[in-house]
Parts: C-alpha cells; structure tokens; sequence
C-alpha cells in the first residue's frame, strides 16, 4: 500500500462471504493466503483471490490466523 494517497488504487474486494473474517495470512512464496471467520470458518484462495478452497467449517470461534514456513524435515 502506497502512503501517498495520490498513488493509491481503489480498494479491491479479493473474497467474499465470510461471517465476521477475522484472521488473514499470507504464503507471498506460494502466491496464496488463507482466511478465517468468526464462525470458525478456514480458508485458502490464490492471491488473486481465485481458487477459493473452504479447509475447515464449524471449528469454534476462530479469531485470527498465522502462516509458517518450516525447513524440510520439520
């Protein structure tokens, strides 16, 4: 995001449809992100907010979301 409010773009809803989202983490690498909602909802989706997967439902009030990268063999 530009801090300059002349170079800013006009905001751009990615994904829709969550019950009070929540949580978002980014994979920048692997060009996808993963959300979650209030609901105890999961999700993934490509950056571009296509291929929208839903992961997990009905998990209890989920109120946020970290992504990790492990080393290989972890």
């Amino acid at each position: 995001m530009d801090r300059q409010s002349g170079n800013r773009k006009e905001p751009e809803i990615l994904f829709t449809h969550l019950e009070e989202g929540i949580g978002l983490a980014l994979d920048l690498k692997g060009g996808r992100m993963f959300m979650t909602d209030y609901a105890g909802s999961l999700y993934s989706a490509k950056i571009d907010g296509s291929n929208r997967k839903m992961l997990a439902y009905a998990q209890g009030n989920l109120t946020g979301i970290a992504y990790v990268e492990l080393p290989a063999g972890h």
